[in-house]
């Protein structure tokens, strides 16, 4: 193990330093060969050819710039495994924030704040595993196996362990699979005829990549469904696949470009609500479907790619990275403006922003009648989420007191 380590330190110091590279190093071992940290930290293990062959590969992925993430094939994000390429964001840190605020919205018992995403720096917080994965019962069969052998007896060569009450149990081998065999079976069971319960919160994901945000709120807001747009068929197909492996079916994934959504319905699909699933605040206009829309959009600035990693640059779309120059504001207009037509009155409109226009989003939404419009800053201090609720009917958005700063035809001023 010792000289593949210090192979991917060669390859990792000139990006990263000492601490990411500590953590990245940790998270190939743990996650591609299933090592324990005291493995890792010991450099006690041999390792065989195939798996001297495999880091050399990871070794040269990393030094060209892949973000670990896609080097392994997968992201943790709240305590669940999220597959991820380069047809998609490498789920971040602040975005599980997005989510946890959402969660805390709707369901009356969740706290509104980070949840399994512990964080000493972005970079450890993007690719350590959580310490326990509260969310996914077969994963953390899975992963308890794998990372505690004394507790579950994977390791231990099948040998019988006592219980907590004295008693001896079962193999842990035979215990680890008989239980994540009997959840799988759940699962699928649930997911084939357990249809949607109805009413529901009905929300909406814009943007969605990896599914990361969808798939979240999808399994922690209880009953809901909801509905995952991009524009990118790759993406797409990424977050069916994240769908399929969680096990989450009360969730349809729509291709559309909300810039054409904007002032006119072009998807018939995205603006009616799926058979048998009826919003939790019915509305007498049947086209006020959603509770919420929830979106990381496109939201750095061209200019500002000279400040950003090459790693992200090279490596992740620029679809779901950048806006103009002259309009940062792009997609949280077009995104609040089908949220006029489509958000149920008082319904909410939850983004991630860029740090730098915090003010005017909220000037934005104000302008197109939003009501109770707040800025949150993130863990780090900075400022990167707006909430808003709908307008009622009888609130029409006020005319005057706060233009749009940057209005669709062109620059406007700061």
């Amino acid at each position: 193990m010792k000289p593949s380590i210090q192979l991917l330190r060669n390859a990792l110091s000139p990006l990263y330093d000492p601490r990411e590279t500590q953590a990245i190093i940790r998270l190939l071992f743990e996650e591609l060969f299933d090592f324990s940290y005291t493995q890792i930290v010991m450099q006690s293990a041999t390792l065989t050819a195939d798996e001297r062959a495999r880091i050399e590969a990871c070794a040269a992925l990393l030094a060209d710039g892949v973000p670990v993430q896609q080097v392994i094939g997968s992201a943790w994000f709240r305590g669940r495994r999220f597959r991820v390429t380069a047809d998609v964001l490498i789920p971040r840190p602040e975005t599980a924030e997005l989510v946890d605020i959402v969660v805390g919205r709707f369901m009356a018992n969740a706290v509104d704040k980070p949840i399994d995403n512990p964080v000493d720096n972005p970079v450890k917080s993007g690719v350590e595993k959580p310490l326990a994965n509260v969310h996914n019962p077969v994963d953390n069969l899975v992963d308890n196996a794998a990372h505690n052998p004394v507790e579950n007896g994977l390791k231990t060569g099948g040998k019988r362990v006592e219980n907590s009450a004295g008693g001896p149990s079962a193999t842990g081998v035979d215990n680890v699979v008989e239980k994540a065999s009997a959840n799988v079976e759940k699962m699928v069971e649930n997911a084939l005829d357990n249809p949607v319960e109805k009413p529901v919160y009905n929300l909406m994901d814009i943007g969605t990549g990896s599914g990361c945000i969808a798939l979240s709120l999808a399994a922690d807001i209880h009953p809901s469904f909801i509905t995952a747009v991009d524009l990118s068929t790759a993406a797409l197909a990424v977050a069916r696949e994240n769908a399929k492996v969680l096990y989450i079916n009360n969730i349809r994934f729509v291709q559309a470009d909300i810039l054409r959504e904007e002032n006119e319905d072009f998807s018939t699909e995205l603006s009616t609500p799926p058979h048998g699933v009826m919003n939790s605040g019915a509305s007498a206009n049947e086209t006020m479907l959603y509770d919420a829309i929830v979106s990381n959009p496109p939201y750095i600035c061209r200019r500002e790619a000279v400040d950003m990693s090459a790693n992200v640059i090279d490596h992740e779309p620029h679809m779901a990275l950048f806006v103009p120059d002259d309009d940062p504001l792009l997609f949280y207009r077009a995104i609040a403006r089908y949220g006029l037509r489509h958000l149920r009155p008082g319904g909410g409109l939850y983004f991630e922003i860029n740090a730098a226009y915090g003010r005017e989003t909220c000037d934005l939404l104000r302008a197109l009648g939003y009501t109770d419009v707040q800025l949150r800053k993130d863990m780090e201090g900075r400022d990167r989420f707006v909430m808003a609720n709908a307008p009622f009917p009888s609130c029409p958005p006020p005319t005057a007191p706060f233009p749009d700063p940057f209005p669709a035809s062109g620059q406007g001023s700061v």
